[in-house]
């Protein structure tokens, strides 16, 4: 009964409607991180420190470090330079390093998301309620609501399967099998033999638990974020469109005042957007930076093991790697594809049928958008399509010299 009923929990909390898709995704992402003992996320000055989020933090986290961490490094110190060992730790130590580091943005980012959370409802409430950009963004957030769904069923297959799959072989088979860590686990040697091979197993899954929570969370405020900065391009670019509409009707006195508004509300909320996208920006830079060089890492370890690890474990690592990276790059593209769309709208919003007043408007949105927001790695790389296939190429560069 008590895991029935943290379920239907689990789903009220992520599935239950809410008029405010703000609030509904600090709700979400709070209630995944409270169980990693990061138990306020945002700032919010009601929220303190808990015993349980305290115990949470020294036995997940502490348990993630010692296995992932501390106890490769001590085995990169014995190995080294045994070259397929060598690689077999580079590949956890970056593997293991891509949540530790979104642990401690989560921790350390509490100030700066509260602010850009507020800003979040604030471009929301500044949206006429009735309009149709009102209705696009509200649907924008709706989809990136049902993606976190999908991410939160993605990141619980694939961590269950790494738990479920050497426990099977163990069970079933001749051999003794542990989700992966190369090597021996510190003061656990030999992790293969009773008790260390139980005590190895559990202290592995408390630390892949601790991984899945924690990432979870981290890209479901990524895709939240990131869909409120595209519902915003969404919502100018159906006022331009309606602009078009009105202008292409009878002239009229009545037409001059509703494109007058209209026209305003595309010029101060762009002036927004821009202002949150500035704050995003500085927000992820240098975590994207940190996992770019910590992704490109574990690609290129993971294609050096693929002969002398088993395939579950560089196919694991290989996901882990892929898909953060993807996800930064494909959002970097959807922003860049929605300002080009905006821009787009400016120039086809029927300029020519307005007076000059109106006209200088468009022109000021117009030059401003010709230079797209963007997201970066530590301001060196966009993070778009492109940047994401010049990775898969160095990455076969650098492995076909070692090879």
């Amino acid at each position: 009964m008590k895991i029935i009923y943290f379920f239907k929990r689990f789903f009220d909390k992520l599935c239950l409607e809410n008029d405010d898709p703000v609030e509904a995704a600090k709700i979400m992402i709070t209630f995944i991180q409270q169980f990693v003992g990061i138990h306020n996320v945002f700032g919010d000055e009601g929220r303190s420190y808990s015993l349980l989020s305290v115990i949470a933090v020294v036995i997940f986290g502490g348990t993630f470090v010692y296995v992932g961490t501390f106890s490769q490094i001590v085995y990169l110190v014995h190995v080294f330079p045994d070259k397929s060992e060598t690689f077999k730790v580079f590949n956890c130590l970056s593997a293991t390093s891509v949540p530790l580091s979104k642990y401690i943005f989560m921790w350390t980012s509490r100030s700066r998301l509260k602010t850009v959370f507020q800003m979040c409802k604030d471009g929301l409430s500044s949206i006429p309620a009735d309009s149709t950009s009102h209705v696009k963004m509200m649907k924008t957030l709706q989809k990136a609501r049902f993606v976190s769904w999908l991410v939160v069923g993605n990141q619980a297959i694939v961590h269950v399967a790494y738990l479920v799959v050497p426990f099977l072989f163990t069970v079933f088979g001749n051999n003794r099998y542990l989700p992966s860590t190369p090597g021996d686990s510190y003061g656990l040697s030999p992790k293969y033999e009773t008790p260390y091979y139980e005590t190895t197993f559990a202290l592995t899954c408390i630390g892949t638990v601790f991984s899945g929570i924690n990432q979870t969370g981290y890209i479901v405020l990524f895709i939240t974020l990131c869909a409120h900065e595209l519902a915003h391009f969404y919502a100018i670019t159906e006022m331009l469109k309606d602009v078009h509409q009105i202008l292409t009707k009878e002239n009229n006195l009545a037409r001059t005042k509703i494109v007058n508004e209209k026209l305003r509300f595309c010029v101060k909320h762009h002036q927004f957007l821009m202002q949150y996208h500035i704050k995003i920006r500085e927000l992820y830079k240098i975590i994207f930076g940190a996992h770019f060089l910590m992704m490109t890492i574990v690609l290129v370890t993971t294609l050096q093991t693929m002969n002398s690890w088993d395939m579950r474990n560089t196919i694991l690592t290989a996901v882990t790697g892929i898909m953060p990276l993807f996800l930064y790059c494909f959002g970097g593209e959807l922003l860049i594809t929605a300002g080009l769309d905006m821009s787009t709208a400016v120039y086809t919003c029927g300029w020519e049928l307005m007076d000059g007043k109106q006209a200088r408007l468009v022109l000021l949105m117009l030059c401003l958008s010709q230079r797209p927001l963007s997201l970066t790695a530590a301001d060196i790389f966009i993070m778009n399509r492109e940047t994401f296939g010049k990775v898969v190429q160095v990455v076969y560069k650098i492995y076909a010299v070692f090879n």
